[in-house]
């Protein structure tokens, strides 16, 4: 197995990205993991992920909120990234099982995790306690 760096974002403060292609015998896949502290806007990246030729997983810490995945509330953010969402070739993984739970123990689901087709039926998504 080996692997090789094909993008890592280091410029943007509120944007943490780094994407591996990964070779394993005779199956290459890309493995993109997100931070963004702040709320994830998909119009910086939308050109990179569509160019990802190789089956791709993306996870990530995307603090964006959302009813689709689970969230009670929505920003022009996430309504952008549902919006390219469903006119791209990923699909969400991630259940409506909260991924952040407070210490006044509210909690939502920032993180997702989203794979492209070709990986769909392949995968189980679960969150672990």
């Amino acid at each position: 197995m080996s692997g090789r760096v094909i993008f890592e974002n280091s410029q943007d403060p509120n944007l943490e990205m780094l994407a591996v292609e990964i070779q394993s015998h005779h199956f290459t896949f890309t493995i993109v993991n997100i931070y963004a502290p702040h709320g994830f806007d998909i119009n910086q990246v939308q050109k990179l992920f569509s160019n990802l030729k190789t089956p791709t997983f993306i996870f990530g810490d995307f603090n964006l909120h959302h009813p689709f995945w689970g969230g009670k509330t929505f920003t022009s953010k996430s309504e952008e990234f549902l919006d390219w969402l469903n006119q791209s070739h990923f699909s969400i993984l991630s259940t409506s099982t909260p991924t952040h739970i407070t210490h006044n123990f509210t909690s939502s689901v920032i993180d997702l995790t989203l794979c492209s087709a070709a990986l769909l039926n392949e995968v189980y998504c679960y969150v672990s306690d």
